[in-house]
């Protein structure tokens, strides 16, 4: 049984209604429920026949189980942008990042189509001068770097030997093959936060700039044909930096782009078309854990907290993260019919030890099976994400709406509403296996303006910074319920 605490009448009713306040949602959720109960008189159904004593209890002594997990693969394909360069975290070890990426046609600019000035005719091959070319790097929207961006860096852009695989679902682990020598060499100094510094302009050579002119006026050239783009420019890049360990991870916009500069013959006027960093790609996150807490942690095992003195770690993208367990959130069931009011889940990192390695700005907590690989619808690889409403079923609908946590300046806390998802647990839809703490950057769920259908964006914002994170004993994780039990 567990220790509860009883609340007064009084108390309760100044409880509920501030909680009504601001959850009019969840009322509407547990007045489902209640009414489904009144005609189902199994023992563990959820809900109260409004005939029966209640008791309204509450409890913050459930066990949260902490456990540091390797994951056997974490997913980097197609994802929200270009990760590029190293750092060195005491706790998480020597960090890397390299992107490979194939270029894609650029919407906005349209089918590469050139014509003569004031006429609607095609401007014939040997007419259509080459210029130059440029690649612009920007850096992405939103948390651009991670480390110390004081150190200068060179970049590196290659080109492979081989395609990308459309298909593919590459991995942090994943590699292809580029030529020996780089095609550019440019050392640069971070300075993503400043509005003098959004972006890099890097010159490509002219081979490259002459192959994508091979495009103009062609259907590979249109927007219309991706296929016969893709077959005509096969080989792709990778952006990689040389630096010194303690220097940063940047993070580019997979928007960035290389712009190739003409004119037609006999006209003045400069002509620009673009290309963006947007075609099939992924970044190769590796980690050197040699002398750190993690050194022995092999993929898909677990390391316990006790045997971490007390410590659990979080870092998605690099494959190792926080596995929370509820293993006697069984016995509110044991005490009788229960309805979860209100459940609160309080993680509370350990503060940072250094000014360059900083707390991931959201949070949000995805099912683990008992092998430690992240549920996965089967249609689509939807990851299962706890919801902000329910879940009500375990079909795809009832898990858009992922819960993005923001950590709150304050408290230092990431505070996740739980009330849904451990309903669902204790009523036998969602299994009881364990959550894994996630770091993504964006919301994981949208909605198509001219579908209206749930668009899946965990593939480009899940796994897409090395935000990293520490927690630090048991009071680094409480989970608060407000529960009502009848016999």
């Amino acid at each position: 049984m567990l220790p509860k605490m009883k609340m007064s009448q009084n108390a309760i009713i100044t409880s509920t209604r501030n909680w009504l306040a601001s959850w009019s949602t969840r009322l509407f959720l547990l007045a489902g429920a209640v009414a489904g109960v009144i005609a189902c008189e199994e023992p563990k159904e959820i809900g109260l026949p409004p005939t029966t004593p209640v008791d309204v209890s509450y409890t913050d002594t459930i066990t949260v189980t902490r456990e540091t997990i390797r994951f056997d693969s974490v997913r980097s394909n197609d994802q929200g942008n270009l990760m590029v360069g190293r750092y060195v975290d005491p706790v998480f070890g020597k960090v890397q990042a390299r992107a490979f990426f194939e270029l894609s046609q650029y919407s906005t600019a349209g089918d590469f189509v050139v014509n003569d000035s004031a006429t609607t005719n095609p401007t014939p091959a040997n007419r259509i001068i080459y210029d130059s070319t440029r690649l612009f790097l920007d850096y992405d929207r939103f948390n651009s770097f991670y480390g110390d961006t004081t150190q200068a860096q060179e970049l590196q852009l290659y080109r492979l030997t081989d395609s990308l695989i459309t298909k593919a679902n590459y991995d942090i682990s994943s590699s292809v093959p580029a030529e020996s020598q780089p095609l550019i060499r440019q050392v640069i100094r971070p300075r993503p936060t400043t509005t003098d510094s959004l972006s890099f302009r890097l010159a490509l050579p002219d081979a490259i700039g002459r192959e994508l002119m091979t495009l103009a006026n062609t259907d590979a050239g249109k927007l219309a044909n991706p296929a016969l783009f893709k077959a005509k420019i096969q080989r792709g890049f990778l952006l990689t930096s040389t630096s010194n360990d303690r220097a940063a991870v940047l993070s580019f916009s997979r928007l960035s782009a290389v712009y190739v500069y003409f004119h037609v013959e006999g006209e003045k006027t400069t002509k620009i078309q673009a290309f963006l960093l947007n075609g099939k790609r992924f970044n190769q996150i590796t980690a050197d854990r040699n002398g750190t807490p993690l050194a022995s942690l092999q993929r898909g095992q677990t390391l316990s907290s006790t045997a971490a003195n007390g410590r659990t770690f979080v870092q998605p993208a690099t494959g190792v993260t926080t596995k929370l367990t509820f293993p006697t959130l069984v016995n509110l069931v044991r005490s009788g019919r229960v309805a979860i009011n209100r459940a609160d889940l309080v993680i509370t990192p350990a503060n940072s030890n250094g000014a360059t390695v900083y707390f991931p700005p959201y949070l949000a907590l995805a099912e683990a099976d008992e092998q430690n690989r992240l549920r996965r619808l089967p249609i689509g690889g939807f990851p299962f994400m706890v919801p902000s409403i329910g879940p009500e079923t375990r079909l795809a609908s009832s898990f858009f709406g992922a819960q993005l946590v923001a950590r709150a300046s304050r408290t230092n806390e990431y505070t996740f509403d739980m009330s849904g998802y451990l309903q669902s647990i204790v009523t036998n839809l969602s299994p009881n296996t364990g959550l894994a703490l996630m770091t993504p950057s964006s919301s994981l769920f949208s909605v198509s303006q001219s579908t209206g259908q749930g668009v899946d964006n965990s593939q480009l914002y899940l796994t897409d910074r090395v935000w990293r994170m520490e927690l630090n004993g048991n009071t680094s994780v409480k989970l608060i319920v407000f529960y009502t039990t009848s016999q």
